[in-house]
């Protein structure tokens, strides 16, 4: 095995490895000639956090080998040169049979190898994979065909960590899973066991804690296999056990303290070997904390009353300190194993990703803390990664530790002419990019809001307009929709929320300004409701005539459908697909539609958009319905006849940037399949040649909900995942 110093000189060789990596270079592959040039570079459009980091592993002997994982965006490793994290879930670190488009998830578990630094396993999607490289390359285990229920996005993904490494023996794993019980491999995952001694647990969180006693006593295994005698293994709303015998037999022992019933949430072990399990209120149980003794003994240390104790931590230099974390932020300090306790709030502070330091949040959604060995306190979280060094300040001052995480879920992506970037995600609301390089990112509202839809008036490409609503409906801020007169750097809502006038069914779904004012827009809600209209900028809203339907087919609020669009020269004229039937078209401000033309009828995820500078052009993406669909589609005279392009086999989805010439087209961006390729693909002559400019952009296999060319600079595109953040594309040799 390789000496701790080899073992760090080999971490940094893979930093530098990756730190090359991050940039995914794509050659441009000319299909029907013309649009031929050269190479493409891809980076983050960076914000920084934005979404749930809910586990957490640093490995007890390399105190800079720091892992987390994401419910919706793969895991990263903690770069301690760069203070940033890289991703580890890309389409050169799998195996090309786990890549390929839409396949993207969260990770279930990650956990390094206390005995050789450079192992460590992860959990995904139904497999466990190995790796001797620090995540720079994975292999599958056998272990996906035992088809094991995983879900890194569910009810149980953060509950401590599932996957569990024997520390004297690299070879030996433990998985928990959320249904189908505690599995076993003690040869690197070449083949796994069920203990079935070990009950199922409550659906959704089942088997959530597994965790070794490192200072109890070695023995062996069949064939002389080492392993560490003492486990724990905790199952959610059916027992606690432990073994004494490297996992032979198993022992309950919840009936003495918390019960077989109770909901646990999170386990460690400190160095005296004393073991701490907190639980919440599920099940009728109550929140506490527990201390199970090496000798068998337990004992209640719940520091206040039953509240929803979700996370613990042990510091690994002085086992008399505890720390527990309710959910929401509040903190909880014991320098005496738990016998007193000081009560703690939170603040948030940054000095490099601008918008954590500034938002308006009062709530915390904690993943998982961890000690490292200089006696930091790490805590994943519902926008990133915090530190702190102090715990004993009334509030604790956690500090951003977030770059290179990008974990926002995109709805939407625009860029207006002569403006920034402008981005609507899940959870965290509306961006605007001032820099694409640096963690400048602007966020819109400082509160806990998701962003639908975006749309910029070609009259005045600083007007925008934009659907905001609140999906778990927490008030007082729930649905604020409206309107922005200088590009996104401040928001306005629309009069008729504030004066409590609204149309209880207009919220989420798409809204289109008009191109030649901005006081007129129409907005299409979610949950089949019909178009409504407004001529004095979200003053008062009317319902549209819809000729005589009074249906829309816009059903899912979440879907990446964007059915809606207002011409981008012809005034106070709009356009929506009916998935039912097809286009239709009004050219009164809203007031009334009818019937058009129709492309193909029955796509329920796709997208219509008009071309900028053209009147009556029209561009529409079949998008993707979970099966195979076609192409894209354009229309010259405003929606009533379509001809669909050669070439692009599927379109997922599709935007518009500069011309390549002042004379020429816009230049014309699609997602999806050519010739069998899928890709990033790039046009310049109205689609009649393409040109390959990625495959998967950063190595993410992720769905596109979104795209847009920049109006300015020619060849850059900008490009919105479901859920692994924003990228921008632009030529490597910029003109």
């Amino acid at each position: 095995m390789m000496s701790l110093t080899s073992q760090r000189s080999q971490f940094y060789r893979i930093r530098h490895w990756l730190l090359i990596h991050s940039l995914v270079f794509s050659w441009l592959a000319p299909i029907s000639g013309e649009d031929s040039v050269e190479s493409y570079v891809w980076h983050p459009l960076k914000i920084g956090g934005g979404g749930w980091v809910v586990g957490l592993d640093i490995h007890p002997g390399e105190n800079d080998l720091k892992y987390i994982r994401t419910d919706v965006s793969g895991a990263y490793r903690w770069d301690p040169l760069q203070e940033s994290w890289v991703q580890l879930v890309t389409a050169q670190s799998m195996p090309p049979e786990y890549v390929a488009y839409s396949t993207y998830r969260g990770v279930d578990s990650i956990v390094s190898s206390a005995s050789n630094p450079e192992i460590v396993y992860m959990a995904y999607r139904g497999e466990i994979f190995r790796s001797s490289d620090c995540g720079q390359k994975w292999i599958g285990t056998n272990f996906s065909k035992h088809s094991v229920k995983m879900d890194p996005n569910g009810a149980g993904r953060q509950e401590g960590e599932r996957l569990a490494v024997d520390p004297v023996n690299s070879h030996i794993v433990y998985y928990g899973s959320i249904e189908n019980g505690l599995w076993r491999t003690v040869n690197s995952g070449e083949t796994w066991e069920r203990i079935v001694e070990i009950p199922l647990g409550m659906p959704q969180h089942g088997v959530n804690t597994i965790v070794f006693d490192p200072a109890s006593k070695v023995v062996e295994q069949s064939e002389r296999v080492p392993a560490t005698s003492r486990i724990y293994v905790s199952t959610d709303g059916t027992g606690i056990f432990c073994s004494d015998d490297a996992g032979k037999t198993w022992i309950s022992i919840a009936d003495d303290g918390p019960g077989s019933t109770a909901s646990i949430r999170e386990t460690a072990i400190g160095p005296d070997r004393n073991f701490y399990i907190v639980c919440d209120r599920s099940h009728t149980n109550a929140g506490a904390v527990w201390a199970y003794q090496p000798s068998g003994q337990w004992m209640e240390i719940t520091p206040q009353g039953s509240l929803d104790y979700w996370a613990i931590a042990v510091n690994p230099n002085d086992p008399a300190q505890l720390v527990v974390m309710c959910q929401g932020g509040r903190t909880f300090v014991s320098k005496n194993q738990g016998t007193h306790w000081s009560s703690h709030g939170f603040s948030l502070e940054t000095s490099h990703v601008q918008w954590l330091g500034r938002q308006q949040n009062h709530w915390l959604s904690i993943g998982e803390c961890r000690f490292d060995s200089d006696g930091k306190l790490w805590l994943a979280e519902g926008f990133g990664v915090w530190w702190a060094d102090d715990l004993e300040t009334n509030k604790i001052h956690w500090q951003e530790a977030s770059r290179g995480i990008e974990e926002t879920c995109g709805n939407d992506v625009i860029a207006p002419p002569g403006g920034a970037p402008l981005a609507a995600v899940w959870d965290v609301g509306v961006f605007r990019f001032p820099s694409t390089s640096t963690y400048t990112a602007e966020r819109g509202i400082p509160y806990f809001m998701s962003a639908w839809a975006l749309d910029w008036c070609p009259n005045d490409p600083s007007f925008l307009v934009g659907v905001f609503r609140n999906h778990l409906g927490f008030p007082p801020h729930i649905n604020e929709s409206g309107y922005s007169t200088d590009g996104g750097r401040s928001w306005t809502i629309f009069p008729s929320l504030t004066e409590d006038t609204h149309p209880k069914e207009l919220e989420y779904g798409a809204i289109a300004v008009a191109a030649n004012n901005t006081d007129h827009m129409v907005w299409v809600p979610a949950n089949d409701h019909l178009p409504h209209y407004s001529t004095d900028r979200g003053t008062k809203w009317k319902q549209s005539s819809f000729n005589g339907k009074q249906t829309t087919g816009f059903r899912n609020r979440s879907s990446p459908i964007k059915p809606l669009c207002a011409d981008r020269v012809l005034a106070d004229t709009f356009y929506y697909y009916r998935t039912e039937d097809g286009v239709y078209r009004s050219t009164d401000a809203g007031a009334t539609f009818s019937k058009a033309g129709s492309p193909v009828t029955g796509r329920y995820n796709s997208i219509l958009k008009a071309a900028p500078e053209n009147a009556g052009h029209l561009w529409f993406a079949e998008g993707s319905q979970g099966t195979r669909v076609d192409g894209i589609w354009r229309s010259q005279d405003g929606g009533e006849s379509w001809t669909e392009l050669p070439v692009i086999e599927q379109a997922y989805n599709f935007g518009f940037g500069k011309p390549l010439t002042p004379q020429s087209y816009p230049t014309l961006f699609v997602a999806g399949v050519a010739k069998g390729e899928t890709g990033i693909w790039r046009s310049t002559d109205e689609g009649m040649s393409w040109s390959q400019i990625g495959e998967y952009p950063l190595g993410i296999f992720d769905w596109i909900d979104a795209m847009d060319g920049d109006k300015k600079v020619f060849g850059k595109i900008y490009l919105a995942f479901a859920s692994a953040g924003l990228a921008f594309g632009e030529l490597e040799n910029k003109p």
